[in-house]
């Protein structure tokens, strides 16, 4: 790794702050740059049109709003196609020591969670999504940067310091929430695929271990993951569906009761009734005929209706 790397250890050790080394805006059109890397850490952000960002391990689509970080000494370029603008600000930061103006980054880590997690990742390059108020951070980053005049640098500094500090946790806040739905976007997916896999093999001797074969994920790790989301066991959410598929069958058609737990993927027509009774309060017998009393009742009122 880069010994200028914004991961290093040194930074947080001692008592080191950013620094800015770069920063401009710039308009992009009809622009392939060559593969390069910087001594610094870089945050490329587009304020408008479309860019692609090219590493050495990705391609990267970006847009108005993103936000990308390149640690140091990672290789990459731009990439803008003609016809379509790109509009972007850099920023190339490194460290130097507090000299009295702080927070440092060992403060940060220290008492922002987030922010320490974010080190302990060493994420080479991290790509922020659609995170349009993170210009404003950096507008403000780029108005203290061009300030001059005499007088003016010692305040200057601080202001700088304490905005890119602000972004550097912002950021570290971000990656994690990203990474947090991420997981839930795959957990979710993960559940989806279950359901989907009872919904079509219900009607067969099924169980928790055939499901995970099939969703490709361990039967422990798939029945903590369900119930955390569903609120219920696999086994919960199968036994309620084939009750209900019963119930249906008893209500709707003519599927002698004998037969109704074959329907269901039991085979055992004496556990069928125990367990119908269980769920319901009722055998499936009297469920049956309780549908078809209101049937007929139903049945008898349309017909007076019918005949006024």
């Amino acid at each position: 790794m880069n010994t200028n790397s914004f991961y290093e250890a040194k930074w947080r050790d001692g008592d080191f702050r950013p620094k800015i080394m770069a920063y401009y805006y710039k308009q992009w059109e009809d622009f392939h740059m060559g593969f390069h890397q910087h001594d610094w850490t870089e945050f490329m952000y587009v304020i408008s049109g479309n860019c692609t960002v090219e590493t050495n391990k990705d391609v990267i689509a970006m847009r108005k709003g993103d936000l990308i970080m390149l640690d140091a000494g990672v290789p990459h370029r731009l990439i803008v196609e003609s016809g379509s603008p790109c509009r972007m600000l850099n920023v190339e930061f490194g460290f130097q020591p507090c000299d009295g103006i702080y927070p440092s980054m060992s403060q940060l880590a220290n008492h922002n969670p987030m922010f320490s997690k974010l080190l302990e990742q060493r994420l080479d390059t991290i790509v922020l999504r659609d995170y349009e108020d993170i210009q404003v951070n950096l507008r403000n980053l780029v108005f203290e940067l061009d300030l001059g005049g005499e007088g003016k640098e010692q305040g200057r500094e601080m202001m700088t310091n304490l905005l890119m500090s602000q972004l550097l946790v912002r950021v570290g806040r971000l990656v994690t929430v990203e990474a947090k739905n991420s997981t839930e976007r795959q957990i979710h997916h993960y559940v989806r695929q279950a359901t989907e896999y009872i919904h079509q093999y219900y009607d067969t001797a099924i169980q928790a271990k055939d499901i995970a074969a099939a969703v490709n994920l361990h039967p422990v790790y798939l029945q903590r993951i369900f119930k955390s989301n569903m609120n219920k066991t696999i086994n919960e959410y199968l036994v309620d569906l084939r009750i209900d598929k019963a119930k249906m069958l008893l209500a709707r058609t003519d599927v002698p009761i004998i037969e109704v737990a074959d329907h269901i993927g039991l085979n055992s027509r004496q556990y069928f009734s125990m367990l119908f009774k269980k769920m319901t309060g009722i055998s499936p017998a009297e469920y049956r005929k309780s549908k078809n009393t209101i049937s007929s009742w139903n049945d008898y009122e349309v017909e007076i209706v019918d005949n006024i």
